[in-house]
């Protein structure tokens, strides 16, 4: 557990993010509790999303009357998760999707929890991962506690564009034109992915393509309408269906500092094929974003287990390991993942 008063920085961010109504909710509940009226807060996103920014921007907006408690892995002990005598009257709790451990008599932590923010007068702001939270709410009812509930929403092409430029200087990267295509034969062969639903995997087919920019200029004389900039954005854009974290992501392995272009940007698709075990720990990593070995462990009864998943699913390159020792789902491999979730109904 961790207490923390932080300074983000990052004015204006919910003009940067497009998540301005999403800011307005919640300083309006923040406003009806200092009258009187209490509506706790839970804040619900995908892996990448960008709830902790967004609870970091209620901090930094409300810094006088708000402290912060980080949850990093899952709560063995109710001390991680009580509030000190002397701290601020709205409470900011992110990653509450380590309350519980989802094995019989796992939940303690998170019924402790519950009472707790019913009991206590001060305003909870918590944040959760989506799937977490969908299970939690079918298996508990979560959603009475929590009144006010923000689903962050994709970002638009626009939005993610600020998100990662806002960290360069003016004109620092430079948009490449890639002059390759118009060398290019106007017919040619392009792998098409496939999605088969009934097997849960994606196929690559051969596909014929037609070289369009080039006949525009060969024969129509039409110059490209976008610019290199505007032709990059579209590209993360559509990869990362508006998840922030991906389109970081896509865009550093695009990046060759301090050029980038649109022939770079990559296209992901995971063929995930497992075995009921390994889809049930890839599915747990999902749920709570990071999980230590042990904890996978203990999860699902055996570290023997444990270790030929993980090897598994590293060998795989659907995870990898964190400085901290937790594995985490690759972010281009995200979407791949959530897919193959969803048709085991392993998430929902």
């Amino acid at each position: 557990m961790e207490i923390q008063h932080s300074d983000s920085g990052e004015d204006n961010f919910g003009k940067i993010l497009g998540l301005r109504e999403e800011i307005g909710k919640i300083q309006a509940s923040i406003a009806d509790y200092e009258t009187g009226k209490k509506l706790n807060i839970a804040i619900v996103a995908g892996t990448l999303a960008g709830k902790t920014a967004l609870l970091g921007e209620i901090e930094r907006i409300n810094r006088n009357r708000a402290a912060g408690i980080i949850l990093s892995e899952i709560v063995r002990n109710r001390k991680e998760i009580s509030i000190p005598d002397d701290t601020k009257r709205v409470m900011l709790y992110d990653n509450c999707h380590y309350l519980y451990m989802r094995k019989p008599g796992g939940f303690d932590i998170f019924y402790e929890f519950l009472d707790m923010i019913s009991s206590q007068e001060k305003l909870f702001v918590t944040t959760w991962n989506l799937y977490s939270w969908r299970y939690l709410s079918e298996a508990f009812g979560i959603e009475r506690y929590f009144p006010v509930q923000i689903f962050i929403p994709a970002f638009e092409k626009e939005n993610l564009r600020l998100f990662i430029l806002k960290r360069y200087g003016k004109a620092e990267i430079r948009f490449e034109n890639d002059e390759e295509s118009k060398k290019e034969p106007f017919i040619y062969m392009e792998k098409y992915p496939l999605e088969l639903s009934s097997l849960g995997r994606k196929i690559f087919v051969p596909v014929l393509k037609i070289n369009l920019p080039y006949l525009r200029q060969r024969f129509l004389h039409e110059e490209e309408t976008q610019t290199a900039e505007e032709r990059v954005f579209e590209k993360i854009y559509l990869e990362s269906k508006g998840n922030p974290g991906i389109a970081w992501r896509i865009w550093e392995l695009g990046l060759d500092y301090p050029g980038i272009k649109y022939e770079d940007i990559g296209q992901f698709s995971f063929d995930i094929d497992l075995e009921h075990e390994e889809a049930f720990v890839l599915s747990l990593i999902l749920s709570y974003q990071a999980l230590k070995r042990t904890e996978i462990a203990e999860i699902i009864g055996s570290e023997f287990r444990a270790d030929k998943v993980l090897f598994r699913l590293l060998t795989e390159e659907l995870i990898f390991k964190d400085e901290g020792a937790s594995y985490r789902i690759r972010p281009e491999a995200l979407q791949s993942v959530i897919a193959y979730m969803e048709k085991l109904r392993l998430v929902w």
